[in-house]
């Protein structure tokens, strides 16, 4: 008898998660050096947000084109032609 499987995270969940990570890790690290942010907390989130939806449409972009390339078919080899004999 085997164990029932668990669900695998989607592949956002995944990155989601693991960028949480390093934002925690990095805010832990600067926490601990002293460093103030650089930026306003809105002005940072804002900036966030940008990377955020220039990621996404980057990603889209990308998306559309590839759909839009025209795919090579194989060359089928020639038939004979039956009305040659």
């Amino acid at each position: 008898m085997t164990a029932p499987r668990r669900p695998r995270p989607s592949r956002f969940a995944r990155r989601a998660t693991v960028s949480f990570t390093a934002g925690m890790v990095m805010g832990a690290v600067c926490w601990g050096l002293g460093l103030t942010a650089p930026a306003p907390t809105l002005l940072g989130l804002a900036g966030l947000l940008g990377v955020g939806i220039g990621e996404r449409a980057a990603t889209a972009c990308g998306t559309r084109l590839a759909h839009r390339r025209p795919r090579l078919r194989p060359q089928r080899p020639a038939r004979p032609d039956k009305t040659a004999s």
